[in-house]
């Protein structure tokens, strides 16, 4: 089937609310074929929603070559239904790192857990950090996903943008393979807001993007974080929050909150 088409339906099923799109699907089954897309614009269902009109009428288009209306109904509801159900299967995993109490069987490790989702990725991997250091284990498994296709994305703080306070680049612990390969991003200082002693903010998040899971958590890409400190995070399967997550990262990419980082 026509990719462009599959695309627009799926973006159409993520956005649209679920009472309005099935008020359009029924509206779409009580067009004849013949009807033109103009005509079947102007008899949809209104929504104050200002990106739904231009999602149908794309959707619309691309369908009006491939299928009558009634047809085109049923995609969109079965779609929409398929996705509900997708989002509510997302599942969520409890993370740890330091000491486990005693006599208990703890929660799995952060650095094992990612470990695991950088060795197992096939489309994509996006890390964002504070810090970075000592991470030998985790740098050979981000190189052989580069080596596998994967695209990689990595959201770094630096010491200059910092203005102390990282004392080092986070960048330092990645090998020239992964500065060459990956896409690497970092917050300008001009683009920070400063408090009252002049310090400006940091890039403080700690979270990872692998294919359809998510990762947040407090620890940094550390030998600390992952073997000494006292560390929790969680483990998104599946669902909104993954989504999410990676929209507000190519948000701010596109809004140039963050930018490309480039090898002097």
């Amino acid at each position: 089937m026509n990719e462009g088409f599959v695309i627009a339906v799926e973006n159409l099923a993520r956005k649209a609310p679920s009472d309005w799109l099935f008020s359009a699907c029924e509206a779409l089954r009580s067009f004849p074929a013949t009807a033109t897309v103009e005509f079947v614009l102007q008899r949809l269902p209104v929504t104050g929603n200002a990106d739904l009109p231009f999602l149908m009428e794309d959707t619309l288009r691309r369908a009006s070559q491939l299928m009558p209306w009634e047809a085109l109904s049923w995609v969109l509801e079965s779609s929409a239904a398929l996705h509900h159900r997708w989002k509510n299967e997302q599942t969520v995993e409890l993370l740890w790192a330091g000491p486990s109490p005693a006599n208990q069987i703890s929660a799995r490790r952060i650095d094992q857990v990612l470990y695991d989702l950088i060795s197992n990725a096939q489309s994509e991997i996006l890390l964002i950090t504070f810090a970075a250091y000592k991470i030998q284990r985790l740098i050979d498994a981000i190189t052989a996903a580069l080596h596998r296709g994967v695209t990689v994305r990595l959201i770094l703080e630096f010491e200059d943008e910092s203005k102390g306070g990282l004392t080092k680049d986070a960048i330092n612990a990645f090998s020239p393979v992964i500065k060459n390969l990956a896409e690497i991003y970092y917050w300008p200082l001009e683009k920070r807001e400063v408090n009252d002693y002049g310090k400006p903010g940091k890039l403080h998040a700690k979270a990872a993007v692998v294919d359809n899971q998510a990762l947040i958590a407090s620890a940094n890409l550390t030998d600390d974080a992952f073997n000494r400190n006292l560390e929790l995070g969680a483990l998104f399967g599946g669902g909104q929050i993954v989504d999410s997550l990676r929209e507000h990262v190519d948000s701010l990419i596109a809004s140039h909150i963050l930018e490309k980082w480039k090898q002097s």
